[in-house]
């Protein structure tokens, strides 16, 4: 049997079809854009979106003679599109990372209370989740949410398209704020503070569970047998953490691309309760039974991105590593270039460069940056183990992990083995991992990633530079809040 995965991220879409054992058989993908009309907006068109993911999968498909016998969609989350009784789009797509929404989270904030919505969601209260755009929608686009039929996110828009059938999984609806992952429904409280009919949104079901099929129409015009299973798939960053095998606690996964999430499978969601600051995710995962405690990171590869763009153009990413210093940085890096994610929150907060002198040289500095970017993901794993939720290794996914040196940095900063994948795209492996449970080629998404998954490398942590890094990360504790009040002066 075949399974075809389809990853639909913030700029680009996957579509890969995939053995029982996870043999990649063929696969394809497409980059599109996204428009920004005021600072802090991202909006996109999901017809275009919609339109490229047909590309991928045509491509995927025409490379092989082999039929996939179900699909299952991991896609971006927060994303809101409106459509009205027709389907089609009433607005552009507001995308995840649109921050427009601050009053509307504030308002959700006041009125339901920060810890209230953590604890029924899974995620904290912030502007971007799907409930605060929506109530910015109903106040400044009233036209907008009049006419909307139906609201629907990345997966459940796919989904429809395919199969005429609205479905959206738990860890997807977790997302928006909108769910209660307690009672595995649509919250009703905030569904009336909101006044919006349940109708509107998409129906919600577990991960790997077969929704429909593909319309016939759509089979013939893709190349899809016509009893193709359509499952419910998930997050992208839940599909990430299956696709890299982390299916218990003691291994944790680490989607470290231009952004970073670092996620560890847990049993009780009530741990996101006892670590503060309460600004970490723990929702609804695609493991039956089981909640992704994650952090955030904006400034993960953009760090190394906006240097080379800013300093050294001509350079690839490589040569650029090439110059970093061999032994850890005398200097550090804050990064934090568009605020400050997990454990802080700090839209204010800035990147910096600390304890430059006359001595400091080009090698140094690139080095910092990627101690930087860890050490700032370290800060929240020693939260998390404050708390009793530990890790024996790292499985690494995204484009930081094509960097031998900054997988070495992890390993030696969190004191853990660091292993990479046969896959590099984990989340589209994980949608297919989800489409073969599903079809009942396993009997659960544990028994399948643990043979659909297969490591590739291994970075075991040098003792020596562990120590020295951890006398680092006494000091690297203390600048966030050294330079706030520095920060926030600053505007």
């Amino acid at each position: 049997m075949f399974f075809l995965g389809l990853d639909v991220g913030t700029t680009r879409c996957k579509a890969a079809l995939f053995d029982e054992d996870g043999h990649l058989i063929a696969g394809a993908s497409r980059e599109y854009g996204y428009t920004s009309p005021q600072p802090g907006w991202a909006e996109q068109d999901p017809e275009e979106v919609w339109g490229l993911v047909q590309e991928a999968i045509r491509e995927a498909l025409q490379k092989t003679d082999r039929k996939p016998q179900a699909l299952s969609v991991s896609a971006q989350g927060e994303a809101v599109i409106f459509l009205d009784g027709q389907g089609k789009p009433l607005r552009r797509a507001i995308l995840g990372m649109d921050m427009r929404a601050k009053e509307e989270a504030q308002e959700l904030k006041e009125r339901f209370g920060a810890e209230r919505l953590l604890a029924m969601s899974g995620v904290p209260v912030h502007p971007l989740t799907s409930a605060a755009k929506i109530l910015w929608v109903k106040k400044h686009e009233p036209e907008v949410f009049r006419q909307s039929a139906k609201m629907l996110c990345y997966e459940d828009f796919i989904l429809w398209k395919l199969g005429g059938i609205p479905a959206i999984d738990f860890s997807m609806a977790c997302k928006t704020l909108l769910f209660d992952m307690h009672r595995r429904e649509w919250s009703r409280e905030l569904l009336e503070y909101l006044e919006l009919d349940a109708s509107r949104l998409a129906t919600c079901f577990p991960s790997g569970t077969v929704v429909g099929t593909v319309q016939k129409e759509v089979a013939a015009e893709l190349g899809f047998p016509t009893d193709l299973r359509l499952v419910a798939g998930g997050h992208d960053q839940c599909c990430a953490a299956l696709g890299a095998g982390s299916t218990e606690e003691r291994v944790a996964f680490d989607n470290a691309g231009t952004a970073e999430v670092f996620g560890i499978p847990v049993s009780d969601p009530s741990v996101v309760l006892r670590i503060h600051p309460q600004n970490f995710s723990c929702y609804a995962h695609v493991l039956p039974q089981r909640f992704l405690l994650a952090t955030l990171n904006q400034t993960a590869g953009l760090f190394l991105r906006w240097y080379r763009d800013t300093f050294a153009r001509e350079d690839s990413y490589a040569t650029l590593v090439e110059r970093a210093s061999k032994e850890p940085s005398h200097i550090f890096a804050l990064p934090h270039l568009v605020g400050s994610g997990t454990p802080w929150i700090d839209p204010f907060s800035k990147a910096a460069f600390v304890g430059m002198t006359l001595h400091t040289d080009e090698g140094e500095v690139i080095r910092a940056i990627l101690e930087g970017v860890v050490f700032e993901q370290k800060m929240s794993l020693d939260l998390f183990e404050e708390q009793g939720v530990t890790f024996e290794e790292v499985r690494v996914t995204g484009g930081c992990a094509r960097s031998p040196l900054w997988l070495q940095i992890r390993a030696d900063i969190f004191g853990r083995p660091v292993k990479t994948l046969q896959c590099e795209d984990a989340s589209v492996l994980g949608a297919a991992i989800l489409a073969a449970c599903g079809l009942g080629a396993y009997a659960s998404p544990q028994e399948a990633a643990a043979r659909m998954v297969q490591v590739k490398g291994v970075w075991e942590p040098n003792e020596r530079l562990h120590r020295v890094y951890q006398e680092k990360l006494a000091i690297y504790r203390d600048l966030y809040f050294a330079l706030r009040d520095v920060h926030h002066r600053m505007g």
